[in-house]
């Protein structure tokens, strides 16, 4: 069977749905890669290129620190992957960084250089399968460079963005629907996707604007998530309050840079304040990454160990609870501290609840630290600490053995080097919420757990 024909520019009669859809199933029925369902939804799978080392149980969804733009990087269990949007500048070198090396899904939210900057010379580095936009063209320099990047390379199959269904490994991408060609701007006709890994739901919408916004929640398409992507960089006219209502985001990230649009606008970073359990900035936090678990639990890391640690293969930390309380993020902190000295196998969990009454029962609350690592983990001189500062000093000397486990409670007790005692007389641990966070001996935050 012949190769698919080259990407068309928006415009061109070959880029309409009916027309794409064919040319997906001509192109991938010749390596049994497509599916196509009676509703029109399409469901393309690609094996990695090489297996992963070991089998991942969790999505990957990596903001990347790009600036003032967008770039988002999802990475499937089986190793598939989508890149959403590529930053007004070259991401090649980071993609490689992240263990990138083919893309199964390129997708431009829509045409403004702070999105398609960089995609040009992902087009021209990486092996690419699909290619996504919403067919809306524009008279750019970028964009025209976007296009002939495209059309050099004819193995590259085009989709425009009709509502559909995309299965990327064990995840799935759903695209929600667009307002009508010409009835609104380019930042209100931004792909918008629905990602769903099991319980776990991400929302990536580009530059979505309040009209898309209320668009897609008249549609009820939005729903509970795990994880938001503030739409148009957290700018002013960039949420809604019925589309936060809708979304009741657990964690949402801003892709921002230095700008002079203002964003994050102050109102906008109130509102997810008062709907989110945490709110983490690209131009504060550097990359983040979200770690979804498909029972709804999810990790967070930030920094530049979202490079660093992923190339070494130990990404280990603390992770939520599925079990529908309120989701638990745990964050490895690597802005103070370089990768080799990071103790990824650390995880944190909090037992914040005593029995009976917490302020007379303080040793009913504790704290587990666990070592994954197979190799001892020395804390002499580290620090634990609660959102309100208070702290419990580890002892010269403490160790927590590989693959061992300390239990720091809050009261007063004899530590015996597995047990430690804050020395506290009434509770520590807020139940309806708090932050432990282990600080090594320099005062660096290694990893800490919320709830």
């Amino acid at each position: 069977m012949a190769s698919p024909g080259p990407i068309r520019s928006p415009g061109d009669s070959s880029t309409n749905p009916r027309g794409s859809v064919r040319r997906v199933i001509r192109a991938l029925l010749a390596v049994s890669a497509l599916v196509a369902t009676a509703t029109g939804s399409i469901a393309a799978t690609a094996p990695p290129t090489t297996a992963p080392s070991a089998p991942d149980t969790v999505l990957r969804v990596t903001l990347l620190d790009v600036g003032q733009g967008d770039a988002v990087l999802l990475q499937a269990p089986e190793g598939q992957t989508a890149l959403i949007d590529a930053g007004p500048g070259n991401v090649v070198s980071l993609l490689g960084e992240l263990g990138v090396e083919r893309i199964d899904l390129l997708v431009a939210t829509h045409p403004h250089a702070d999105h398609i900057g960089g995609m040009a010379g992902v087009i021209a580095s990486f092996p690419v399968r699909f290619f996504m936009d919403n067919g809306d063209p524009h008279t750019t320099a970028t964009y025209r460079g976007l296009i002939a990047a495209l059309e050099a390379r004819p193995d590259i199959t085009y989709l425009e963005a009709t509502p559909r269904t995309i299965s990327l490994g064990s995840a799935t991408l759903e695209v929600l629907p667009l307002l009508p060609r010409g009835a609104a701007g380019l930042n209100d006709r931004s792909v918008t996707l629905l990602v769903r890994f099991g319980s776990f739901t991400a929302l990536l919408s580009g530059d979505s604007e309040v009209r898309q916004l209320n668009h897609l929640v008249g549609l009820t398409a939005v729903p509970a998530l795990t994880l938001l992507k503030a739409p148009h960089h957290g700018s002013y006219n960039g949420f809604t309050r019925s589309f936060l209502e809708a979304a009741r985001p657990r964690v949402v990230v801003i892709s921002v840079g230095r700008n002079s649009y203002g964003h994050p606008h102050r109102v906008a970073l109130e509102a997810y304040a008062a709907t989110a359990g945490e709110i983490l900035r690209t131009d504060l936090h550097g990359h983040v990454e979200v770690r979804g678990r498909d029972d709804g639990s999810f990790a967070v890391v930030r920094g530049d160990g979202v490079a660093s640690v992923r190339g070494g293969g130990r990404a280990t930390v603390a992770a939520g609870g599925g079990d529908g309380r309120r989701e638990r993020t745990a964050v490895v902190a690597t802005g103070a501290v370089s990768a080799a000295h990071l103790h990824t196998g650390l995880r944190i969990t909090v037992q914040a609840d005593a029995p009976g009454n917490d302020h007379r029962n303080p040793n009913g609350e504790y704290v587990v630290v666990e070592n994954t690592d197979a190799a001892a983990a020395a804390i002499g001189g580290w620090r634990l600490c609660d959102l309100s500062n208070h702290c419990f000093r580890f002892p010269p000397g403490a160790v927590i053995a590989g693959e061992g486990r300390i239990v720091v409670h809050s009261g007063v007790g004899q530590s015996d080097g597995e047990r430690y005692y804050m020395g506290r007389r009434r509770a520590v641990w807020n139940n309806n919420g708090d932050t432990a966070t282990l600080y090594d001996a320099k005062g660096a935050a290694v990893v800490a757990f919320s709830y």
